[in-house]
């Protein structure tokens, strides 16, 4: 498949009028990379950060136009199936391709995507990246099932959510849909299917254990698999000494990933006596 024909592809589903492919871990780092953005623009996480805060997009891109900036958002976890930026005044849609190719991509792509004369011609203008062809295949292959396969993401992060928020001793647990999640009234304005596939909850401390023991002590833990595929996977959101625990719901049967849960839970409110 030609790249150029498969960019072009991905445009059409995301309603923009231009799309690139380029290598990077991150959206961030890739913009970086690049030097795409000026000086007056402005980067949002649509869904990101501590406790997974979602961006007032149409507030930010009035106060950016106002000042002659382009506004770019990164949708990478609730994708673009979960989410249309441009709807919600951005100029530049980006997004970490590794769910949408399913986890099977040998290097992490990332796509830009443009609406509106000024945010074309600086997404146009950047120099060609060659993505390799089984990059390109598996991306392909990932956009006709994205939308079976992100609307099950969805729901098993819900249903992982309400479970967790059911749990005793736990600090906090956030998710956009949650009653109790401070931007769930803008979620359900921005956010389209459900709320995304990410979870965070918080460790309390009298449990002595880090977010990596943690993690540790799940197995299914997911985290000897690609970030994006048909598992679950557990993510030590502040690094593995810190107390946050990051979800991303997969493919499989959320029960299962809630009884495993459960079982580290109950193993360090009670650890076995030496």
């Amino acid at each position: 498949m030609a790249q150029q024909e498969l960019e072009t592809r991905y445009a059409q589903l995301v309603c923009a009028e231009i799309a690139v492919f380029v290598y990077g871990d991150r959206v961030d780092e890739a913009l970086a990379r690049l030097g795409v953005m000026a000086d007056e623009d402005r980067l949002a996480d649509m869904v990101g950060g501590t406790g997974l805060r979602v961006a007032d997009v149409r507030a930010e891109s009035r106060e950016v136009h106002a000042h002659g900036g382009l506004m770019w958002v990164d949708i990478t976890v609730p994708s673009h199936f979960g989410c249309h930026a441009f709807e919600l005044g951005a100029d530049v849609q980006c997004e970490a391709l590794d769910r949408v190719a399913g986890g099977l991509l040998d290097r992490k792509v990332v796509a830009l995507s443009a609406r509106g004369a000024r945010a074309v011609a600086r997404v146009g203008d950047q120099p060609s990246c060659a993505l390799a062809q089984a990059d390109l295949e598996v991306i392909a292959h990932g956009l006709d099932s994205v939308s079976t396969r992100m609307q099950r993401h969805f729901d098993h992060a819900r249903a992982l959510a309400e479970y967790l928020a059911c749990c005793d001793g736990l600090v906090r647990v956030d998710y956009p849909g949650l009653v109790t999640h401070p931007d769930r009234s803008l979620a359900e304005r921005v956010l389209r299917h459900g709320f995304g596939p990410a979870v965070d909850f918080e460790l309390p401390g009298d449990w002595g254990a880090t977010a990596g023991d943690f993690i540790g002590r799940c197995s299914l833990n997911g985290r000897d698999c690609h970030a994006g595929g048909p598992r679950t996977r557990l993510h030590a959101r502040d690094g593995w000494q810190g107390s946050a625990v990051r979800i991303f719901a997969g493919l499989d049967d959320p029960l299962a990933i809630a009884d495993d849960l459960d079982q580290a839970m109950r193993w360090f409110r009670n650890p076995p006596q030496p």
